[in-house]
């Protein structure tokens, strides 16, 4: 799908541009500003930087050269000292006012994935565990890139300049000898740090990578254990995390060679700029106090230089995770119209649907109508695709051919909201939150009061489980209903459809892992739940396709086709 390949562009890093997530980071209002305030502060550094060394170089000369007593220097060595303490001062403001405003960005940011993934819901169309690594370690990366980078890099981009226009009025033939040896710094860090950012790219693809397949063991773990395969996963995860481990070491190994080159060429450059001044001034073509101000600043040329390299270190590691987080808002959220959902019980028709996805078809050429308070169940071999017309009904994508209509208007057109107010939807495994019954079952309609809440309940069949329970409707349930059964589990999710009262029920495989009699006691509630609305069931058992009065079977090769129910049923 469209959202899946430009993700997987941004863990590559071959998407758009190649800075393209860094530059929506840096292109923020708050980030601006800090610019602009990081380019004041470098110019007042600058002036200081000159201000202090030429008052050091006039004492050094007024002792060396005129034999002056130090203590008669006493004015210029404070204008000195005080010079040092309002550098250190700025810099510490700038550093203040950058930890501020990357916990201001990071906190944005952060919610804007958040309201991301709400507003584009399964259409995300990513693993939980990479998504869940973006939103978190991804989110706590731009630290680097806007803490230390922007700074970092308006620091050296106005302090070597300004210094060097000071040279050059100071000492041209030294200006000739010090800007071509720190544009030849840059270069070389420029090309070196191309190679860190292949290998940063690989390291946060890793880190992904991990997080995803993390997840998705603890999810399955139960199952894990179960069948003995414990030990293999262990294995497979173990060599996953090497991997992620190597490609650290090489992202470091990469950070230290661009420090290396940075302190090489500033040494080298710093000691031929020493040579040639000292050469001169040897020769009388050059006065002491000139001599000792210009060779004085010529390591601050290079300091900020160096400084870039350890920022342009943290940058590196934030910057795929900034260009997966820009890859992520990206995103299109499924279409909304303008138009009201029709009143009553719609009819919801698919015609002519076509989705194609990794080079097969899942869906080919399908006509599916839901006549208003029909009951219509969806069979088919596990992975022939039977969730695609779910989403598509749901409004989480568009197809590649065809439409999906809703009493006749094309549910593009649709309000989204309004649409998805209207359809309850109850997945094969109901997320619940870590909160009390009663908080999971009021997500069906949040308003509901303590009896319309017992009442879902009780049409759900969970009366004799929640008068067992410790504290009935309040007690939690715990992290994804880790308390209660897969039973309980999908009896809450029915019981949360009850309370919406919508006029479309999707359910998908509502009874895949269940015992029959637990079976049959989901089943009683679903056809309680179907009358006087249109129901949806995707399954591939044989049970709840007796509550249906049609049945149609998805076969593997994206076809539809449509029979009764004891024929249809596999």
């Amino acid at each position: 799908m469209p959202g899946r390949r430009l993700l997987a562009r941004a863990r590559t890093g071959r998407g758009g541009a190649d800075d393209a997530g860094t530059a929506a980071v840096t292109a923020r209002p708050e980030v601006r500003r800090l610019r602009a305030a990081c380019t004041a502060v470098a110019v007042l550094v600058a002036a200081l930087v000159v201000l202090q060394w030429a008052l050091v170089a006039r004492v050094v000369e007024a002792v060396v050269g005129a034999g002056r007593s130090p203590a008669a220097l006493a004015v210029p060595l404070a204008g000195a000292l005080a010079a040092w303490w309002a550098r250190a001062g700025l810099l510490a403001l700038r550093d203040l006012l950058a930890a501020r405003t990357s916990a201001r960005v990071r906190r944005e940011v952060g919610l804007d994935v958040v309201r991301t993934l709400v507003r584009l819901g399964p259409a995300a169309d990513a693993r939980a565990g990479e998504l869940a690594t973006t939103a978190t370690a991804g989110v706590r990366l731009l630290d680097g890139l806007v803490a230390r980078y922007v700074p970092g890099r308006t620091h050296a981009t106005v302090v070597p300049l300004l210094l060097a226009a000071a040279v050059l009025v100071l000492d041209p033939p030294t200006a000739l000898v010090l800007v071509p040896t720190g544009v030849l710094v840059v270069v070389f860090l420029w090309l070196v740090g191309l190679r860190a950012q292949g290998a940063a790219a690989r390291q946060w693809e890793g880190l992904g990578r991990l997080g995803a397949l993390l997840t998705d063991a603890l999810r399955v773990l139960p199952t894990v254990v179960t069948y003995g395969r414990a030990p293999a996963t262990v294995r497979w995860l173990a060599d996953v995390a090497e991997g992620y481990r190597v490609a650290t070491l090489r992202v470091l190994r990469a950070a230290f060679l661009s420090g290396f080159v940075l302190e090489l060429g500033a040494t080298l450059s710093t000691a031929l700029v020493a040579m040639t001044v000292g050469v001169r001034l040897f020769e009388g073509g050059l006065g002491l106090e000139c001599a000792l101000l210009v060779l004085l600043l010529a390591p601050e040329f290079f300091a900020p230089l160096r400084a870039l390299g350890a920022d342009r270190h943290a940058a590196l590691e934030g910057r795929p995770a900034a260009e997966r987080i820009a890859a992520l808002l990206a995103l299109p959220g499924p279409p909304s119209g303008d138009v009201p959902v029709p009143a009553g019980v719609p009819e919801v028709r698919l015609e002519g649907v076509g989705v194609r996805r990794d080079g097969r078809d899942v869906l080919q050429g399908v006509d599916l109508v839901l006549p208003p308070g029909s009951r219509t169940a969806l069979v088919g071999p596990s992975g022939a695709g039977k969730t695609t017309p779910v989403r598509l009904v749901l409004g989480y994508g568009e197809p590649g051919t065809g439409r999906v209509l809703v009493g006749g208007t094309p549910l593009p057109r649709l309000r989204r909201a309004d649409w998805w107010a209207a359809v309850a939807h109850v997945p094969e495994r109901p997320y619940l939150l870590p909160g009390t019954v009663a908080d999971n079952v009021r997500l069906g309609r949040p308003d509901a009061d303590d009896e319309q809440v017992s009442t879902a309940l009780v049409r759900a069949g969970l009366t004799e489980v929640v008068a067992a329970l410790p504290q009935g409707v309040r007690t939690r349930v715990g992290e994804d209903g880790a308390t209660l059964s897969g039973g309980e589990r999908l009896r809450l999710a029915l019981a949360r459809a009850f309370l919406q009262d919508t006029p479309l029920v999707v359910l998908d495989e509502p009874t895949s892992q269940l015992d029959p009699a637990t079976e049959a006691v989901v089943l009683a509630a679903v056809a309680d739940l179907a009358r006087g609305r249109t129901l949806l069931t995707v399954t591939h058992r044989s049970a709840p396709t007796a509550l249906h009065d049609r049945v149609v079977r998805l076969r593997p090769d994206g076809v539809l086709v449509d029979g009764a129910v004891a024929q249809a049923v596999p």
